[in-house]
């Protein structure tokens, strides 16, 4: 079995061998991470392929950030059924290992779900090779359209007197500017929450709400598309002052809502360790009713310049 550098475009017997949000990068060309995803970096996709004479049985995928000093992420590792537990995805992790090395990354790193399929295997390679320990990423959780009911705050607490939930797409020019200049002044909100770079780079229309107030916009849940049946709660977020007694709570009712009227079946929210505030909510209070509620693990490894040893498909 030989592994090699794919050239692009990938051969497409290969799509089945990652992620379906990441088949577009087997292109292998410059492009977003993720497509239709607000503020997804441009990567350099870099595919390994394992072949066994000319038939491929397993794949590597890596993303080389363009950016200076960023750390190179492995996306996926699979070998087909009938090659695994010969060491190939041991084989296809150091090859990935040494192309990122030989581009000048100092660091790769990696990212999969607690208890999904494979991880008992990463657990035991990422050991082997000397990967550093696990850490808690994001908790996530998938719910339908059905079991968002089931939430006990739903439709349980006002709207703040003197406020409206308006659709995000209605929050004009000024209001988003008035955001901006509050911001520059004294940041009160995380810089991967703001709110303009959706209305830049797209977002779901029919479900993503704001909060307006007399002082301007306080609050907001921006959504996206993951499918025609499938929303995704990418955003949410309210004044600190104005978060007291379950206050950004009506704004997600309002959007659980529409997600219905619209059509939704399923929706994931995501909430990142950075944001120990909304880690807990989703703890308490959306994780008991949801389908499914996982942790996202990372883990990075400290490359040293190896020799290339991987050869070039095509």
């Amino acid at each position: 079995m030989d592994i090699k550098l794919l050239a692009p475009p990938a051969d497409p017997a290969f799509l089945p061998m990652t992620f379906p949000a990441y088949r577009h990068l087997l292109t292998v060309e410059v492009g977003p991470k993720l497509l239709g995803e607000a503020g997804s970096p441009p990567v350099q996709p870099v595919a390994l392929g394992a072949f066994l004479a000319s038939e491929a049985v397993g794949l590597a995928l890596l993303a080389l950030p363009l950016g200076e000093r960023e750390t190179a992420e492995l996306l996926s590792v699979y070998v087909v059924g009938e090659h695994r537990g010969k060491g190939w995805g041991k084989k296809l992790v150091q090859a990935a290992e040494t192309v990122a090395s030989n581009a000048g990354f100092a660091n790769l790193g990696v990212v999969w779900t607690e208890g999904g399929s494979g991880s008992q295997w990463w657990a035991k390679v990422s050991q082997e090779l000397g990967w550093g320990p696990p850490e808690r990423r994001t908790l996530s959780v998938l719910f339908t359209a059905q079991e968002a009911p089931r939430f006990p705050w739903l439709d349980r607490f006002p709207v703040r007197e003197g406020c409206e939930i308006v659709p995000f797409v209605s929050v004009t020019r000024e209001e988003m500017e008035a955001l901006k200049v509050s911001q520059e002044k004294s940041p009160w909100i995380a810089p991967d929450l703001v709110p303009w770079r959706y209305v830049e780079e797209g977002f779901e229309e029919r479900t993503s709400v704001a909060l307006r107030a007399p002082e301007g916009i306080m609050g907001w849940v921006i959504n996206h598309a993951l499918s025609a049946q499938w929303l995704r709660f990418t955003c949410s977020f309210i004044r600190k002052d104005w978060g007291r007694r379950g206050r950004i709570l009506p704004l997600f009712s309002e959007s659980i809502h529409r997600m219905v009227e619209a059509g939704f079946t399923m929706a994931s929210f995501v909430a990142p360790v950075r944001h120990p505030t909304m880690v807990q909510f989703v703890e308490k209070h959306m994780a008991p009713w949801a389908q499914q509620a996982r942790w996202t693990l990372g883990s990075t490894k400290k490359l040293q310049h190896q020799p290339q040893w991987v050869t070039r498909a095509g």
